[in-house]
């Protein structure tokens, strides 16, 4: 079993991908600076906490935004645009999307969670907040230092094309099982062309962390997420590249039609962190497909950590708990080429589906 805190979790890691990475982005310029935070509160309440943010609804955004002593960095009502802006500091959320239409671009977000990092479930770098049919594209950002999550779109009306995001988790941690991106809850979302690493929990309490997301049914309180798909993005390092988990009220598989697609990504693990995904042992897989007629299709996933023999809770790609798939034209080897190697530097029969544990 995939432990379960709430509906809005996954994982991370860092390494020398991800300084070159944060190297070559620390030569983008950003606008003129914004002067240090005065923590207002939204109105957003969460763990029953009115939670404060350095900026609420600024229209358009850009330059750096230190949130330090805020819970939110940009919290928006009302629609805005965030380019070019360097968001962090905050220790629940980056930005906030809360019922509005809103772009993120060519930012970077950073530095979300609390101080040092804990198991607290919160600590998202941009999040599209669960039932508030929060709107709009996030592309060609860059994101690290996130305890819980890098992208959350979460609810039945919410939608965003995520595109092309540098998504950083922090490794191999044994505190908080983190996830990169994730769409949840009925959200519409195609996630495209994004570089997802390092989202690996190596602790206790039947959880596995996740690279991509989709998330849903009645066993994680919410409707199933459906009809999305997850194409040409890379992932290295996480304890599930591509995670497809819609269950319904008895934690089991959903048996009405979710149609999510896996196609053209690459995948890679080279290691074996997990120690509790399966119960008494690890998770790992680089698709984990649990809904009713997924396509996963053209995929490359390699690596030890994805082994193309299905052993002790470690799968290439795993069906074993999910209702018609189509599954073809996938390349699975069992070490990745020395293109690829850089993934070694971010860091029994199961009863029933493996459980993600996501973000609300």
């Amino acid at each position: 079993m995939i432990g379960f805190n709430f509906p809005w979790e996954h994982s991370r890691e860092r390494g020398a991908i991800s300084l070159g990475a944060l190297a070559l982005f620390a030569c983008v310029p950003f606008g003129d600076a914004i002067a240090g935070p005065v923590c207002t509160p939204t109105g957003f309440v969460r763990d029953s906490i009115n939670l404060t943010a350095a900026l609420i609804n600024p229209g358009d955004i850009s330059g750096d935004v230190d949130a330090t002593g805020c819970n939110i960095g940009v919290y928006f009502t009302q629609n805005g645009h965030v380019r070019n802006a360097n968001v962090h500091g905050a220790n629940y959320f980056g930005i906030v999307n809360n019922g509005a239409k809103v772009e993120v671009e060519n930012s970077t977000i950073s530095d979300i969670g609390e101080k040092p990092f804990n198991g607290t479930q919160h600590g998202v770098a941009i999040y599209w907040a669960f039932g508030s049919a929060a709107k709009g594209n996030i592309h060609d950002n860059f994101i690290w230092n996130y305890q819980k999550g890098g992208i959350v779109v979460n609810g039945p009306n919410a939608s965003s094309n995520i595109q092309n995001n540098t998504v950083i988790g922090l490794g191999p941690v044994n505190f908080i099982a983190q996830n990169g991106i994730q769409a949840g809850y009925g959200a519409d979302t195609q996630i495209q062309q994004n570089t997802v690493s390092g989202n690996s929990y190596t602790g206790a309490n039947f959880a596995s962390s996740g690279g991509i997301l989709l998330v849903g049914g009645d066993c994680y309180g919410g409707p199933a997420t459906t009809n999305t798909r997850v194409q040409n993005n890379t992932g290295l390092g996480n304890d599930v590249g591509v995670w497809f988990s819609n269950l319904d009220a008895s934690c089991n598989p959903v048996s009405t039609s979710t149609k999510d697609a896996a196609h053209g990504n690459a995948l890679v693990n080279n290691a074996v962190n997990n120690t509790t995904g399966n119960g008494a042992g690890p998770y790992q897989a680089g698709v984990s497909d649990q809904g009713s007629g997924d396509v996963i299709q053209n995929n490359y996933i390699c690596g030890p950590g994805y082994p193309a023999t299905d052993t002790n809770g470690l799968f290439a790609i795993d069906t074993t708990a999910t209702n018609n798939p189509t599954v073809k034209n996938n390349t699975i080897c069992s070490a990745a080429p020395a293109a690829m190697a850089s993934a070694n530097l971010l860091a029994a029969p199961r009863g029933g589906a493996a459980k993600a544990s996501p973000a609300q």
